[in-house]
């Protein structure tokens, strides 16, 4: 059985929706039985990194909100979190574009570590305060995958899979999706956003169950 999920790799509810989905799937006896399959979204298609502002003034400025409302904001969302065993640090985190390495993603893909390539750029984003827009940090993190270093340089030197890319990105939008994460599991049950272990567990059994009683 499948699960995609749309995702961005700045997205903290796709961080902590995914650890919630992978927990679900763990505590499921036919857990071992369901694929991830990651989709590409963009959450700012203008992102851009700004090394002389903080990720709260970027994402203040960006969301027309007060510093003080935006801080706020993280620091629910840094409960939630480490309520999902995940280390969200703003404060080093930096606000970057992410088209370069979602293109670098879809290589990623196609030699079978997409789930790696997102889980290792989440953490390199949310933990580790990387900058994941510049092109020798993708490479860098690519290599740690064991990706082919000249085929992810010659990615970065072109457009390539720039097409697949926005194929993730129109196929979300004839789907329906609004925001991320979007998970459709089994091509029949939508969830949406960071729901909790539970509801994940419940739509995976129902899905799971439709599909060994046809």
């Amino acid at each position: 059985m499948k699960v995609m999920m749309w995702s961005d790799f700045v997205c903290p509810f796709c961080y902590i929706g995914g650890a919630h989905l992978e927990q679900a799937m763990a505590d499921l006896d036919f857990g071992k039985e369901i694929e991830i399959e990651y989709k590409s979204y963009l959450l700012n298609p203008n992102a851009q990194y700004d090394p002389n502002k903080t990720y709260t003034e970027t994402l203040a400025t960006d969301k027309g909100m007060p510093v003080v409302q935006a801080k706020q904001m993280f620091e629910r969302v840094i409960e939630m979190g480490q309520a999902a065993g995940l280390n969200i640090d703003f404060d080093k985190a930096k606000y970057a574009a992410t088209q370069d390495a979602h293109r670098v993603f879809q290589y990623a893909k196609e030699v079978n570590k997409g789930v790696e390539f997102f889980e290792r750029f989440y953490q390199a984003h949310f933990t580790e305060g990387e900058n994941i827009s510049d092109g020798e940090t993708i490479v860098r993190l690519a290599i740690e995958l064991e990706l082919d270093e000249n085929k992810v340089r010659s990615i970065l030197a072109s457009d390539a899979y720039e097409e697949v890319f926005h194929q993730d990105i129109q196929q979300a939008q004839m789907t329906g999706v609004q925001g991320v994460p979007f998970f459709v599991i089994d091509n029949k049950y939508a969830v949406s956003g960071a729901q909790p272990v539970e509801l994940f567990k419940q739509a995976l059994t129902q899905a799971w169950t439709e599909r060994t009683e046809d």
